[in-house]
């Protein structure tokens, strides 16, 4: 745990994959604090967390609001079990918050994913390898209903100023930043990350063109008079603006790479994604990379550069 603005400290939490942490956030207000982002429900993660709460010397009642930036479990994997401890109220973007409401009886676990992975191309017993593991990472989060919504415009007041909820979607449907401009600090969580790019991608939950919605959040970013960006993965870091236009070069470059594998006959995200990320990969990266092989074409299909087509239920792609 470290101090990142006035009133405001990142906790790293613990995961227990190839990522090994994600950073959430306390925010001094008053006689107690607002947590940005919960980590996953483990004991590795709860138990850190209560640790960086006694550091400051406060305990789970000491949290007076729990605020989630977007549904990936590494970020309200553990906001139920938080709220139970510590009785204070969870809100997330709307949109997001949808998706992470408990299981109706009519809904089955994995069932709209698994439709989706087979349509885009992903071999029958990779799918049900997929389902296994899904099952399994189930304890990792719990589902929720939360105690109201969190979009953009609002300003949430701490000890050092103002967050500025700014809507960034791109990594996924409804993300949100936080922008002190008091500090001139930006909570970048997933939008921006130091040493990588975040994982840009069609999913089940998110069709439509992730990677266009991603680059017009740059833009918006990009305006920012952002002195130091603090992340959801790493270290805090000068230079969003740079980094901003790196970005979009990669971007450039991999619609090209992508383009280059359609040179003959059609091809299904999957047999895409390994061509331009290789085979000796794990499933769960070739999943991603399934995923971010097709932001990558639908976006190109909007500038008329590659077509898609329905070959036996499955989609393929080709050239215009």
């Amino acid at each position: 745990m470290w101090p990142v603005a006035d009133g405001a400290w990142q906790v790293r939490l613990p995961l227990p994959w190839e990522l090994a942490s994600v950073n959430v956030f306390l925010f001094r207000r008053g006689n107690g604090f607002v947590l940005l982002d919960s980590g996953i429900r483990s004991d590795d993660s709860l138990l850190a967390l209560e640790a960086a709460l006694l550091h400051l010397g406060a305990d789970w009642t000491s949290i007076t609001e729990i605020l989630i930036s977007h549904l990936h479990p590494d970020h309200m994997g553990a906001a139920a079990e938080i709220r139970r401890r510590s009785g204070a109220p969870v809100r997330m973007p709307a949109l997001e918050a949808e998706l992470v409401r408990p299981l109706g009886p009519h809904q089955r676990f994995f069932g709209e994913a698994a439709v989706f992975l087979r349509r885009n191309g992903m071999p029958v017993e990779d799918v049900e390898t997929m389902r296994r593991s899904a099952s399994a990472g189930r304890r990792s989060y719990e589902r929720l209903l939360v105690d109201g919504p969190l979009e953009e415009g609002e300003r949430i007041g701490f000890e050092g100023g103002t967050l500025n909820a700014v809507a960034a979607p791109g990594h996924s449907p409804a993300l949100l930043c936080f922008y002190c401009p008091q500090q001139k600090v930006l909570f970048s969580t997933d939008a921006i990350l130091p040493r990588i790019t975040p994982n840009i991608g069609v999913q089940w939950f998110y069709e439509g063109d992730p990677l266009g919605d991603y680059l017009r959040s740059l833009e918006k970013l990009e305006k920012l008079d952002a002195g130091t960006v603090v992340p959801s993965h790493g270290r805090p870091f000068q230079g969003h603006r740079e980094w901003i236009e790196s970005t979009r070069s990669h971007h450039a470059r991999r619609c090209d790479t992508i383009a280059g594998t359609l040179a003959d006959d059609p091809l299904d995200a999957y047999r895409i994604a390994v061509a331009v990320w290789g085979e000796h990969r794990s499933l769960q990266d070739r999943r991603f990379a399934m995923s971010e092989s097709l932001s990558h074409l639908e976006y190109m299909a909007l500038g008329q550069r590659v077509e898609k087509i329905q070959i036996d239920g499955v989609a393929h792609w080709k050239r215009q």
